[in-house]
């Protein structure tokens, strides 16, 4: 199911709505709780790292997750990911390719798979069977993009992700509120990172004792795009964030375009951009994961603007991680 992210989640007070809302997301969270205490997860012989959020959508994990993987890859282990892959719908682990189409194995499933080609990314609801199919085919380290609430699968450390500028909302569990779980599951998590612009602290509830890294990130466009009007879309969890930080790269935005997230885009949606974008003879200017869900023949008429990470605070926050895989191995955790 579709849908645009409620702004009343993210009100500095829960609004009536929310509070009308809120029985239901109380039953959310003993759905959730009920499911974690049921599950057995499974455990494989390599280290396993989650990456996920205890809200929904928007947090930029999955630019976190492939920068993880990048780093770790160059630290020497051979690293695969796994994930659910929206829209995907077989329980068997499948291998992403890069012809694969987004409506088979998801667009952030392809999204990894292009910008690290040398990374195997793996699909699938079973992600304990992913995992066992990637070590089968050489991998010595996995990375489970959206696991924080993932029990099949036993994790070695848990990162999560919250976005600097939103932080947790409303405080209230869906659909009243963006979040996940109950506030106070955070701090199952090992690590948190704080991703974005924004003056939000860490929130109260963290342990102090537990490491918090702050991590930002930009778009560097290419030249020929800093001196022309640009009409800018995108369908993810918090689209102003991808319109603030193009206006934050200096460049001309002449309109914006909201889709809900995941927007299965259709030839029309594109017709209707681009005619929008030729009235101002602007260029049509998207995300990498939007991108890689436009209709066929329309790649070439839109610029992906990936994100691009402070890659100093990526390595801290792999050394961080390694560090608790160290601990855990001991027996000091």
């Amino acid at each position: 199911m579709l849908l645009a992210t409620p702004r009343f989640w993210y009100a500095r007070q829960p609004t009536l709505l929310a509070r009308l809302l809120q029985p239901l997301g109380w039953l959310y969270a003993l759905g959730v709780r009920w499911h974690r205490r049921h599950s057995r997860p499974g455990r494989l012989p390599v280290a396993v790292l989650s990456v996920g959020n205890i809200t929904l959508g928007g947090t930029g994990k999955t630019p976190l997750v492939i920068a993880l993987a990048r780093e770790l890859q160059r630290r020497g282990f051979t690293v695969a990911v796994l994930l659910r892959g929206y829209g995907a719908n077989s329980r068997q682990p499948r291998r992403v390719g890069p012809t694969d189409a987004a409506a088979l194995v998801g667009d952030e499933a392809l999204e990894i798979q292009r910008s690290l080609p040398e990374v195997a990314v793996w699909v699938g609801r079973d992600r304990l069977a992913g995992g066992a199919a990637a070590i089968s085919a050489g991998a010595d380290l996995l990375l489970l993009d959206d696991g924080l609430q993932h029990w099949r699968l036993a994790r070695d450390c848990d990162i999560s992700v919250l976005d600097r500028r939103q932080g947790l909302g409303n405080r209230l569990v869906f659909p009243a509120g963006p979040l996940r779980e109950p506030v106070d599951q955070l701090g199952r998590a090992d690590l948190l990172v704080l991703a974005g612009a924004g003056l939000a602290p860490r929130p109260p509830n963290w342990p102090f004792e537990k490491p918090c890294f702050f991590l930002t990130g930009w778009i560097e466009p290419p030249e020929r795009l800093r001196a022309v009007p640009l009409l800018a879309f995108c369908g993810i969890g918090l689209p102003d964030k991808f319109f603030a930080a193009l206006r934050q790269a200096g460049l001309q935005l002449v309109g914006t375009v909201g889709f809900p997230d995941h927007h299965p885009y259709a030839a029309a949606d594109l017709e209707r951009l681009e005619c929008r974008a030729d009235a101002h003879g602007a260029t049509l200017v998207t995300t990498l994961k939007d991108w890689h869900r436009l209709p066929e023949g329309w790649g070439g008429r839109v610029v992906a603007l990936p994100l691009v990470l402070d890659g100093r605070v990526v390595a801290e926050i792999a050394s961080a991680a390694l560090a608790r895989l160290e601990a855990r191995r001991a027996g000091t955790t």
